[in-house]
Protein backbone atom coordinates (compact mmCIF):
# COMPACT_ATOMS: atom_id res chain seq x y z
CA UNK A 1 0.00 0.00 0.00
CA UNK A 2 1.25 3.70 -1.04
CA UNK A 3 0.07 6.70 0.46
CA UNK A 4 1.25 9.97 -1.45
CA UNK A 5 0.98 13.41 -0.15
CA UNK A 6 0.71 16.19 -3.01
CA UNK A 7 0.46 19.18 -1.11
CA UNK A 8 -0.16 20.63 2.15
CA UNK A 9 -1.78 23.85 2.23
CA UNK A 10 -2.19 26.13 5.04
CA UNK A 11 -4.95 28.31 5.56
CA UNK A 12 -5.24 31.68 6.24
CA UNK A 13 -8.73 33.43 6.89
CA UNK A 14 -8.02 36.77 4.87
CA UNK A 15 -7.27 33.90 2.18
CA UNK A 16 -5.67 30.67 1.50
CA UNK A 17 -1.90 30.53 0.68
CA UNK A 18 0.24 27.36 -0.43
CA UNK A 19 2.55 25.92 2.55
CA UNK A 20 5.17 23.63 2.61
CA UNK A 21 5.70 21.14 -0.50
CA UNK A 22 5.02 17.20 -0.15
CA UNK A 23 6.41 13.96 0.79
CA UNK A 24 5.17 10.52 0.73
CA UNK A 25 4.94 8.32 3.09
CA UNK A 26 7.62 6.04 2.71
CA UNK A 27 9.27 9.62 1.78
CA UNK A 28 8.96 10.84 -1.65
CA UNK A 29 10.77 9.39 -4.47
CA UNK A 30 12.57 10.43 -7.89
CA UNK A 31 10.99 8.04 -10.60
CA UNK A 32 11.33 7.40 -14.10
CA UNK A 33 8.48 8.80 -14.88
CA UNK A 34 6.54 12.17 -14.00
CA UNK A 35 2.76 13.10 -14.44
CA UNK A 36 2.63 17.28 -13.90
CA UNK A 37 -1.06 17.23 -13.18
CA UNK A 38 -1.76 20.52 -14.79
CA UNK A 39 -0.58 23.45 -17.27
CA UNK A 40 -2.67 26.16 -17.87
CA UNK A 41 -1.94 28.51 -21.05
CA UNK A 42 -4.98 30.51 -21.29
CA UNK A 43 -5.06 34.13 -21.46
CA UNK A 44 -3.41 35.96 -17.81
CA UNK A 45 -1.92 32.23 -16.89
CA UNK A 46 1.19 30.54 -17.21
CA UNK A 47 2.90 27.66 -16.08
CA UNK A 48 6.75 26.49 -15.00
CA UNK A 49 7.22 22.77 -15.27
CA UNK A 50 10.64 21.65 -13.93
CA UNK A 51 12.35 19.03 -14.79
CA UNK A 52 15.69 17.67 -12.56
CA UNK A 53 18.09 14.94 -13.15
CA UNK A 54 18.64 13.94 -9.29
CA UNK A 55 21.91 11.67 -10.46
CA UNK A 56 24.92 12.80 -8.58
CA UNK A 57 27.12 10.22 -10.73
CA UNK A 58 28.82 13.11 -12.58
CA UNK A 59 30.76 10.25 -14.59
CA UNK A 60 27.17 8.81 -15.79
CA UNK A 61 25.82 9.66 -19.30
CA UNK A 62 23.07 11.72 -19.78
CA UNK A 63 19.67 10.80 -19.83
CA UNK A 64 17.04 11.68 -22.55
CA UNK A 65 13.72 13.00 -21.56
CA UNK A 66 10.84 12.90 -23.02
CA UNK A 67 7.87 15.55 -22.23
CA UNK A 68 4.41 14.59 -23.61
CA UNK A 69 1.82 17.27 -23.44
CA UNK A 70 -1.60 16.38 -23.20
CA UNK A 71 -4.75 18.56 -24.43
CA UNK A 72 -7.57 18.62 -21.73
CA UNK A 73 -9.70 21.05 -23.25
CA UNK A 74 -11.49 22.63 -26.64
CA UNK A 75 -13.27 20.26 -28.61
CA UNK A 76 -13.67 16.72 -28.06
CA UNK A 77 -11.88 15.17 -31.08
CA UNK A 78 -8.85 16.63 -30.25
CA UNK A 79 -9.40 16.20 -26.31
CA UNK A 80 -6.05 13.94 -25.05
CA UNK A 81 -4.45 14.46 -28.31
CA UNK A 82 -0.24 14.83 -27.58
CA UNK A 83 2.61 16.99 -28.19
CA UNK A 84 5.75 15.36 -27.76
CA UNK A 85 9.11 17.02 -27.47
CA UNK A 86 12.65 15.38 -26.02
CA UNK A 87 15.29 17.02 -24.02
CA UNK A 88 18.69 16.02 -22.85
CA UNK A 89 19.69 16.33 -19.17
CA UNK A 90 22.76 15.59 -18.08
CA UNK A 91 23.38 14.19 -14.28
CA UNK A 92 22.69 17.15 -11.88
CA UNK A 93 21.47 19.00 -14.72
CA UNK A 94 17.94 21.02 -14.32
CA UNK A 95 15.58 22.23 -17.01
CA UNK A 96 12.31 24.79 -16.38
CA UNK A 97 10.21 26.19 -18.98
CA UNK A 98 7.28 27.61 -19.77
CA UNK A 99 4.40 25.20 -21.08
CA UNK A 100 3.46 27.79 -23.71
CA UNK A 101 6.73 27.90 -25.11
CA UNK A 102 7.02 24.14 -25.65
CA UNK A 103 3.14 23.57 -26.31
CA UNK A 104 1.53 26.96 -27.54
CA UNK A 105 -1.04 25.89 -29.11
CA UNK A 106 -2.89 24.13 -26.09
CA UNK A 107 -4.42 25.51 -23.19
CA UNK A 108 -5.05 23.46 -20.41
CA UNK A 109 -3.84 19.96 -19.50
CA UNK A 110 -1.80 18.24 -18.17
CA UNK A 111 2.14 16.64 -18.81
CA UNK A 112 3.98 13.43 -18.72
CA UNK A 113 7.54 12.76 -18.65
CA UNK A 114 9.49 9.42 -19.03
CA UNK A 115 13.12 8.81 -19.81
CA UNK A 116 14.57 7.59 -22.71
CA UNK A 117 18.13 6.09 -23.80
CA UNK A 118 19.92 6.95 -26.66
CA UNK A 119 17.83 4.49 -29.10
CA UNK A 120 14.44 6.07 -27.72
CA UNK A 121 13.19 3.47 -25.81
CA UNK A 122 11.73 4.26 -22.29
CA UNK A 123 13.86 2.90 -19.80
CA UNK A 124 14.25 2.44 -15.73
CA UNK A 125 16.02 5.77 -14.18
CA UNK A 126 14.50 7.11 -11.28
CA UNK A 127 16.58 10.00 -10.71
CA UNK A 128 13.99 12.56 -12.32
CA UNK A 129 12.31 14.83 -9.73
CA UNK A 130 10.26 18.41 -10.74
CA UNK A 131 7.71 20.96 -9.91
CA UNK A 132 4.74 22.44 -11.33
CA UNK A 133 3.93 26.26 -10.85
CA UNK A 134 0.92 27.49 -11.93
CA UNK A 135 1.05 31.59 -11.98
CA UNK A 136 -1.79 33.78 -12.36
CA UNK A 137 -0.74 36.39 -14.54
CA UNK A 138 3.25 37.26 -14.56
CA UNK A 139 4.89 36.90 -11.42
CA UNK A 140 2.08 35.90 -9.11
CA UNK A 141 1.91 32.82 -7.68
CA UNK A 142 -1.02 30.75 -7.84
CA UNK A 143 -0.38 27.56 -5.96
CA UNK A 144 2.42 24.55 -7.08
CA UNK A 145 2.15 20.73 -6.67
CA UNK A 146 4.65 18.48 -7.43
CA UNK A 147 4.32 15.76 -9.96
CA UNK A 148 3.00 12.40 -9.59
CA UNK A 149 6.08 9.63 -9.21
CA UNK A 150 6.69 6.28 -10.42
CA UNK A 151 9.45 4.28 -10.48
CA UNK A 152 10.63 2.06 -13.07
CA UNK A 153 10.03 -1.55 -12.41
CA UNK A 154 12.87 -3.15 -14.82
CA UNK A 155 16.79 -2.88 -14.00
CA UNK A 156 18.40 0.17 -13.80
CA UNK A 157 18.83 1.47 -17.87
CA UNK A 158 16.93 -1.02 -19.57
CA UNK A 159 13.73 -0.40 -21.30
CA UNK A 160 10.29 -0.42 -19.25
CA UNK A 161 8.40 -1.51 -22.80
CA UNK A 162 7.96 -4.97 -22.09
CA UNK A 163 5.32 -5.67 -24.44
CA UNK A 164 6.54 -3.03 -26.89
CA UNK A 165 3.21 -1.09 -27.73
CA UNK A 166 4.81 1.93 -27.21
CA UNK A 167 2.68 2.47 -24.12
CA UNK A 168 3.93 3.62 -20.26
CA UNK A 169 1.99 1.17 -18.63
CA UNK A 170 1.46 1.60 -15.02
CA UNK A 171 0.85 -1.96 -14.08
CA UNK A 172 3.92 -2.58 -11.59
CA UNK A 173 5.56 -4.91 -14.01
CA UNK A 174 6.90 -1.46 -16.19
CA UNK A 175 6.39 1.03 -14.22
CA UNK A 176 4.81 1.39 -10.81
CA UNK A 177 0.68 1.31 -10.35
CA UNK A 178 -1.50 3.94 -9.76
CA UNK A 179 -3.87 4.12 -6.52
CA UNK A 180 -6.73 2.63 -6.29
CA UNK A 181 -8.11 5.17 -3.99
CA UNK A 182 -8.07 8.78 -3.26
CA UNK A 183 -8.30 10.35 0.08
CA UNK A 184 -9.05 14.25 0.41
CA UNK A 185 -8.65 15.37 4.16
CA UNK A 186 -11.11 18.46 4.29
CA UNK A 187 -12.90 20.89 2.16
CA UNK A 188 -14.48 23.65 2.88
CA UNK A 189 -18.46 24.26 2.46
CA UNK A 190 -18.67 25.81 -1.15
CA UNK A 191 -20.08 29.10 -1.33
CA UNK A 192 -19.49 29.88 2.55
CA UNK A 193 -18.76 33.06 4.98
CA UNK A 194 -15.07 34.35 4.63
CA UNK A 195 -14.92 33.19 0.65
CA UNK A 196 -16.77 32.55 -0.69
CA UNK A 197 -15.01 29.62 -1.34
CA UNK A 198 -14.73 28.02 -4.95
CA UNK A 199 -13.04 25.03 -5.02
CA UNK A 200 -12.06 22.94 -8.51
CA UNK A 201 -10.87 19.58 -8.34
CA UNK A 202 -8.77 18.06 -10.84
CA UNK A 203 -8.96 14.58 -12.28
CA UNK A 204 -7.02 12.75 -14.71
CA UNK A 205 -8.33 9.53 -16.42
CA UNK A 206 -5.44 6.77 -16.51
CA UNK A 207 -7.81 3.75 -17.93
CA UNK A 208 -8.55 3.37 -21.66
CA UNK A 209 -6.90 6.48 -23.28
CA UNK A 210 -7.79 9.27 -24.96
CA UNK A 211 -11.36 8.25 -26.32
CA UNK A 212 -12.21 6.48 -23.12
CA UNK A 213 -14.90 8.24 -20.49
CA UNK A 214 -14.05 7.59 -16.79
CA UNK A 215 -17.14 7.60 -14.14
CA UNK A 216 -15.80 8.19 -10.47
CA UNK A 217 -17.63 7.36 -7.41
CA UNK A 218 -17.75 10.19 -4.14
CA UNK A 219 -18.22 9.42 -0.61
CA UNK A 220 -18.33 12.80 0.83
CA UNK A 221 -18.51 12.88 4.69
CA UNK A 222 -19.47 15.52 6.75
CA UNK A 223 -18.15 16.93 10.14
CA UNK A 224 -20.31 14.62 12.20
CA UNK A 225 -19.44 11.38 10.18
CA UNK A 226 -22.49 11.31 8.42
CA UNK A 227 -21.97 10.00 4.49
CA UNK A 228 -23.09 11.03 1.44
CA UNK A 229 -22.55 9.76 -2.08
CA UNK A 230 -22.39 11.11 -5.91
CA UNK A 231 -20.48 10.45 -9.20
CA UNK A 232 -19.31 11.67 -11.87
CA UNK A 233 -18.12 11.39 -15.55
CA UNK A 234 -15.20 13.01 -17.58
CA UNK A 235 -12.82 12.70 -20.39
CA UNK A 236 -9.14 12.85 -20.19
CA UNK A 237 -8.80 15.63 -17.94
CA UNK A 238 -10.50 17.78 -16.14
CA UNK A 239 -10.49 21.13 -13.50
CA UNK A 240 -14.13 21.27 -12.17
CA UNK A 241 -15.98 23.03 -9.10
CA UNK A 242 -16.91 20.90 -6.77
CA UNK A 243 -20.29 22.26 -6.80
CA UNK A 244 -20.56 21.47 -10.50
CA UNK A 245 -19.62 17.45 -9.07
CA UNK A 246 -22.76 17.79 -6.46
CA UNK A 247 -24.36 19.79 -4.43
CA UNK A 248 -23.23 17.92 -1.28
CA UNK A 249 -19.98 20.15 -1.28
CA UNK A 250 -22.10 23.07 -0.36
CA UNK A 251 -22.17 25.08 2.44
CA UNK A 252 -26.19 25.62 2.21
CA UNK A 253 -26.45 21.82 1.92
CA UNK A 254 -23.92 20.49 5.02
CA UNK A 255 -25.77 23.59 7.22
CA UNK A 256 -29.33 22.78 6.63
CA UNK A 257 -29.92 19.15 5.61
CA UNK A 258 -26.84 17.62 7.74
CA UNK A 259 -26.74 16.64 10.74
CA UNK A 260 -24.07 18.61 11.12
CA UNK A 261 -21.48 19.51 14.22
CA UNK A 262 -22.29 22.90 15.34
CA UNK A 263 -18.94 23.38 17.34
CA UNK A 264 -17.26 22.53 14.09
CA UNK A 265 -14.94 24.14 12.55
CA UNK A 266 -12.91 25.10 15.77
CA UNK A 267 -12.64 28.80 16.62
CA UNK A 268 -15.11 29.19 13.34
CA UNK A 269 -18.19 27.22 13.54
CA UNK A 270 -20.31 29.20 11.03
CA UNK A 271 -17.50 27.38 8.16
CA UNK A 272 -19.17 23.70 7.29
CA UNK A 273 -16.06 21.30 6.09
CA UNK A 274 -16.32 17.78 5.40
CA UNK A 275 -13.64 15.25 3.63
CA UNK A 276 -13.85 12.85 0.98
CA UNK A 277 -12.64 10.00 -0.96
CA UNK A 278 -13.18 9.21 -5.03
CA UNK A 279 -13.00 5.35 -6.25
CA UNK A 280 -13.34 4.43 -9.86
CA UNK A 281 -16.68 3.05 -11.39
CA UNK A 282 -16.17 2.50 -14.69
CA UNK A 283 -14.59 3.81 -17.94
CA UNK A 284 -15.85 3.28 -21.78
CA UNK A 285 -15.57 4.52 -25.30
CA UNK A 286 -17.53 3.27 -28.19
CA UNK A 287 -16.45 0.21 -28.42
CA UNK A 288 -15.20 -1.18 -24.92
CA UNK A 289 -16.41 -1.02 -20.75
CA UNK A 290 -13.36 -1.14 -18.19
CA UNK A 291 -14.18 -1.57 -14.55
CA UNK A 292 -13.16 0.35 -11.72
CA UNK A 293 -10.92 2.94 -14.01
CA UNK A 294 -7.56 3.93 -12.35
CA UNK A 295 -7.02 8.03 -12.14
CA UNK A 296 -5.22 10.68 -10.23
CA UNK A 297 -6.72 13.90 -8.09
CA UNK A 298 -5.86 16.92 -6.26
CA UNK A 299 -8.44 19.45 -5.37
CA UNK A 300 -7.45 23.26 -5.43
CA UNK A 301 -9.29 25.27 -2.62
CA UNK A 302 -9.64 29.32 -3.78
CA UNK A 303 -11.40 32.32 -2.30
CA UNK A 304 -11.64 35.56 -4.55
CA UNK A 305 -7.83 35.31 -6.14
CA UNK A 306 -6.00 33.11 -3.42
CA UNK A 307 -6.06 29.30 -3.93
CA UNK A 308 -3.93 26.74 -2.58
CA UNK A 309 -3.50 23.13 -3.97
CA UNK A 310 -5.36 20.81 -1.29
CA UNK A 311 -3.45 17.87 -0.42
CA UNK A 312 -4.32 14.09 -1.42
CA UNK A 313 -3.50 10.79 0.16
CA UNK A 314 -3.56 7.81 -1.94
CA UNK A 315 -4.38 4.14 -1.09
CA UNK A 316 -4.32 0.82 -2.44
CA UNK A 317 -2.82 -0.24 -5.77
CA UNK A 318 -4.76 0.00 -9.43
CA UNK A 319 -2.72 -2.37 -12.28
CA UNK A 320 -5.25 -0.48 -15.35
CA UNK A 321 -3.63 2.37 -15.93
CA UNK A 322 -1.79 3.87 -18.94
CA UNK A 323 0.13 6.33 -20.70
CA UNK A 324 -1.76 7.16 -23.22
CA UNK A 325 -3.70 4.79 -25.36
CA UNK A 326 -5.52 6.50 -28.43
CA UNK A 327 -7.89 4.26 -30.19
CA UNK A 328 -11.09 2.77 -29.14
CA UNK A 329 -9.91 -0.19 -27.80
CA UNK A 330 -7.57 1.04 -25.03
CA UNK A 331 -4.58 -0.69 -23.95
CA UNK A 332 -5.23 -4.72 -25.47
CA UNK A 333 -1.77 -5.88 -23.94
Amino acid sequence: MSTRLIRVCALSFLGLVVAASAARAEGRNPGSLLVFPEFDNSQGHHTLITLTNANHDTSGTAVRVEIVFVNGSGPAATLCLETNTTVVLTPEDTFTFLTSSLAPSLQKGYVYAFAKDVQGRAITFDWLIGDDLLLDGVNNFDYSVEPYSFRGMTAFGTPTDLDHDGVRDLNGLEYEMAPAKIYVPRFLGQGGPGGPYASQLVLINLTGGAQFTALVDFLVYNDNEEVFSSNFAFRCWSKTPLTTISSLFTQSFLATFTNHDPAEMVGMPQIETGWFEIDGNTAWSTTTQIPDPAFLGFLVERTGPRSGAELAFETGKQGNGDLLPLGPSGDSN
